[in-house]
């Protein structure tokens, strides 16, 4: 699929409004990031991604695994650039790279996020199970140098009203080998959960946390959170769907239940990002759909894809503080 082709997808899916027929996903982005700076820039706004899956593997300029995945990642940062006020943050939760988290997947997702950076909107990564940590802190080594937690890939975004923590739930093997896929289930490590212990218990804001894998797979954080009320939500992503729900965690109290959300992806599966606005009272995310294609886009999607698309185009999630 060349991106004549796949432009022709994301009309069929919704995008008019996006892209007009024909043009360049980078048509007006360089217009686009001369004016982001001039914009205001809401603190209380943010963006939530997951799931970019970027090959930096190229043959003729263009990715060689899934070479529209670049062109999806543009088509997100173009609408981020065109909102207004403009996101402080935009927060990224995991599989960055494409499959085996190569050092050229990473610099090429630097290179596509930059104008996010220019503008003055602060990028957030985590990690996910497509991911690798060596090839990561090499390309993007302000992590290694930030994180609380030696080792792994963990953010503290201070929000006027909340703390966002992104924290690292990449398992990798031992003895990892070039080209050799990580583990797919996530795993949150001692480490992390000791830190996160003492954080919260000195902590007199409310919490979300972050993480690419579901709670489900992790066992030891879903058992710490049960006595951590401070705690407001967990947000991730790994799954490609869209989802908002409920976690029971804490039996003592049950009347504290636990919001999750799921984000979609970029790579396939629900498309978009989510947008999040925080208040002293808690937040708002609100899912911006741009489309469903499994496992690729085409020029004549199923009845089933656009009706989910049309199912999908006012959820939103709130969370209480």
């Amino acid at each position: 699929m060349d991106r004549k082709e796949f432009l022709a997808s994301v009309l069929a899916l919704g995008g008019a409004a996006l892209v007009p027929a024909n043009a360049s996903v980078l048509d007006k982005m360089e217009e686009l990031s001369a004016e982001a700076p001039s914009k205001r820039i809401d603190p209380s706004l943010a963006v939530l991604m997951s799931d970019i899956h970027i090959c930096g593997e190229l043959k003729d300029g263009k990715s060689i695994h899934y070479p529209y995945n670049p062109t999806c990642l543009e088509l997100r940062v173009k609408e981020i650039l065109a909102m207004c006020p403009l996101p402080a943050n935009v927060l990224v939760f995991g599989d960055v790279a494409w499959d085996y988290g190569l050092e050229e997947d990473y610099r090429y997702a630097a290179e596509l996020l930059r104008p996010l950076e220019d503008a003055g909107i602060r990028v957030t990564l985590g990690l996910g199970n497509h991911d690798r940590r060596a090839a990561f802190f090499k390309v993007f080594s302000q992590y290694a140098q930030t994180t609380p937690v030696a080792g792994r890939a963990v953010s503290v975004v201070k929000l006027p009203d909340v703390d966002f923590i992104m924290l690292d739930s990449l398992t990798e093997k031992p003895d990892l080998k070039p080209r050799q896929s990580t583990t797919v289930s996530g795993t949150i490590s001692d480490e992390q959960i000791e830190w996160l212990k003492d954080y919260l218990s000195k902590s007199d804001r409310p919490v979300i946390l972050g993480a690419h894998h579901p709670l489900s797979e992790l066992r030891n954080l879903t058992k710490m959170l049960e006595d951590s009320p401070t705690v407001a939500a967990f947000i991730y992503g790994h799954v490609h769907i869209w989802n908002k729900s409920v976690s029971i965690i804490r039996p003592r109290k049950p009347q504290h239940m636990l919001p999750t959300v799921a984000l979609p992806a970029t790579f396939y599966g629900d498309i978009g990002f989510a947008v999040m606005r925080t208040s002293p009272k808690g937040a708002k995310i609100t899912y911006s759909s741009k489309g469903f294609w499994w496992p690729q886009p085409e020029d004549n999607p199923p009845a089933e894809w656009l009706q989910r698309q049309k199912d999908l185009a006012n959820e939103e999630c709130t969370i209480l503080f």
